[in-house]
């Protein structure tokens, strides 16, 4: 197979990776309109106490910063010299419960994961008295343990030096910053003395929740100041944690309680969306779908809202997405607009590279989505490549960069800059003939290969990295793309992490002409099933292409591929590709290739 057939597999891979892109091709980069919500008290919670004479050996409560954290937990205990530690998964509402009979208190716990594309590192703790109640882990608590340790609490837990943490430090500390946030508290309807640690809560958009929608936490680590903002009035607070004293008040809760009411107003109409799709496909004109969008401002990657949506009802990877985890990156009261962040699900599993945000808009009372607002898609991912067919070192590692004009903007190149890139950036020019943009300078479509040291260059997460979009007559438009995790070091990957083909071998897809065939395949522990893509081609252009979204259990698919070309004419087959990509819990991509 020759070098054009190598490119186009891998790019069509890339552009049609999920069922989502697949369906929409550009809903793979940040969007999403949103506002905030609260509403109702949460009830008190926590102590040791037990039933029945039985000994209480678990902990439990909910993680959770505006929205459920996907991920994990993981507790540490006060066992000298060497701390013990277990890592239980949180629960799709953000609940979790870890045995800590075999542990010594005090503990320090650690919830790590992703809400609404970001990703998080959040702090809590318990002492024995807490053992068989409940212990929250929340931008709160990560504050109130900062303001005990005197340091960024990520510290006080990798020093393990929280063997005389006491009862009466955390609920001092607790007390003390539930007082401050009394106004905001109380506006949502939960009252000023509420326990931040113990008080059990839903994450619906209601009580201690609805709190969490409205404040945000953010510290910076070189002063050892945190700054909490109401994000409905902007209003801001400061905590020293280095002394446990806080600057300045949360005292203006004007459009609070209306944000409480639209928040879970736009919770609604997400759930409207979901439920639509859950057991099969609704018509585009379906009045409930039309109603959820705004027809006069949707923009989604480029498509306006009826195209969107006559791709996303015609298209069977759509039936059963889920649209959860609603939480509020930013909203504007004067102008009645909201960017609102969301985590997608497809059979119990979350998509790595669905749409995590859209703007929205609320006009008569109801919220209506927008979409992106980008005249074309972006995105950019982490993705490492084995390529099987290669000698010397089959494995790169980097960027993938899929830039799309789903919006028929004639959009002729992109530049993409941020770590790791050359000073100048990539540049990226669309092959139309292939239907897709690949980067100026190498042979790899629009994977960008990069060494150890680039990836150096690249934040753990949070990297933002700048797409600049030009037709002939110059800039379009300008979109900025966050990492959740920076690509993997080659010094990372060996062979044994990537999808596993076991059928065909090299030599038997070599010599297929076309005709039915079957893929079989494993995958190594820590990677779901991606993406599939196989093809056979000729040297003249020709192709004939099958691609398929995997659900969670596949290990095989089975198809026809006949040389033919879209106006029936045979051609004769030259070469073959087959892809085949998995994806880790952080969204990274793996692809096994074979041409």
């Amino acid at each position: 197979m020759g070098v054009n057939s190598k490119i186009k597999g891998g790019s069509r891979m890339t552009q049609t990776m999920r069922p989502w892109i697949r369906a929409t091709q550009i809903l793979k980069v940040g969007l999403v309109a949103g506002v905030v919500a609260l509403a109702l008290a949460a009830c008190g919670g926590g102590g040791g106490s037990s039933s029945g004479g039985s000994v209480p050996t678990t902990l439990t409560g909910t993680a959770a910063a505006g929205a459920p954290i996907i991920g994990t937990v993981t507790i540490k205990d006060s066992t000298a010299p060497v701390a013990k530690t277990k890592t239980v998964t949180i629960e799709a509402d953000g609940k979790y419960t870890v045995d800590v009979s075999d542990l010594v208190a005090p503990y320090m716990v650690r919830a790590d994961g992703r809400v609404g594309g970001n990703q998080y590192h959040l702090y809590s703790a318990a002492t024995a008295e807490d053992v068989g109640g409940t212990i929250n882990i929340t931008p709160l608590t990560d504050l109130i343990v900062a303001n005990i340790a005197g340091s960024v609490a990520q510290t006080y837990f990798d020093k393990g030096d929280f063997s005389s943490l006491t009862a009466t430090q955390l609920k001092t500390q607790s007390d003390a910053l539930a007082a401050k946030l009394a106004p905001i508290l109380t506006a949502v309807g939960v009252s000023g003395s509420i326990d931040l640690l113990r008080a059990s809560f839903s994450t619906d958009h209601t009580g201690l929740d609805a709190a969490l929608d409205i404040l945000r936490v953010s510290t910076d680590t070189s002063t050892n100041v945190a700054t909490i903002t109401n994000i409905v009035t902007q209003q801001k607070m400061t905590a020293n944690i280095s002394t446990g004293t806080y600057s300045g008040e949360l005292t203006d809760t004007t459009g609070v309680a209306t944000a409480a009411t639209d928040i879970q107003k736009i919770s609604s109409g997400f759930k409207k969306f979901s439920d639509l799709f859950a057991k099969g496909l609704p018509s585009e004109t379906n009045p409930t779908l039309l109603a959820l969008f705004d027809a006069e401002t949707f923009l989604e990657g480029g498509q306006d809202r009826d195209s969107f949506l006559s791709e996303i009802t015609t298209d069977p990877s759509m039936v059963g997405i889920s649209f959860t985890n609603i939480t509020i990156k930013s909203m504007e009261m004067a102008t009645s607009t909201a960017l609102v962040g969301f985590t997608v699900f497809q059979h119990g599993a979350q998509m790595s590279d669905a749409p995590e945000a859209w703007y929205m808009i609320k006009r008569d009372g109801a919220w209506y989505m927008q979409g992106d607002q980008r005249v074309a898609g972006v995105e950019i991912e982490p993705r490492a490549e084995y390529h099987m067919s290669e000698s010397g070192n089959p494995i790169t590692t980097g960027l993938m960069v899929d830039i799309n004009d789903r919006g028929g903007r004639n959009i002729t190149r992109a530049v993409v800059t941020g770590a790791g890139l050359p000073a100048g950036g990539v540049t990226l020019v669309n092959n139309i003939e292939r239907d897709y943009f690949e980067i100026v300078g190498q042979n790899n479509g629009n994977h960008y290969a990069m060494t150890d040291a680039a990836i150096n260059e690249i934040a753990e997460s949070g990297e933002v990295y700048t797409a600049k979009l030009y037709d002939a007559s110059g800039l379009v438009a300008t979109y900025t793309v966050t990492l959740g995790k920076r690509p993997y070091l080659a010094s990372e990957l060996t062979v044994a992490k990537f999808p596993v083909i076991t059928t065909p071998t090299l030599a038997e897809l070599r010599t297929f002409v076309g005709g039915a065939a079957t893929v079989a395949w494993t995958m190594p522990e820590g990677l779901s099933n991606d993406w599939l893509d196989v093809g056979i081609n000729d040297n003249a252009g020709n192709s004939a292409i099958f691609e398929a979204e995997l659900l969670p259990a596949d290990t095989s698919k089975s198809f026809t591929l006949d040389p033919v070309t879209s106006t029936g004419q045979h051609f004769t087959v030259t070469g073959g590709w087959l892809w085949l990509t998995g994806y880790d819990s952080d969204g990274r991509m793996l692809s096994t290739a074979m041409w």
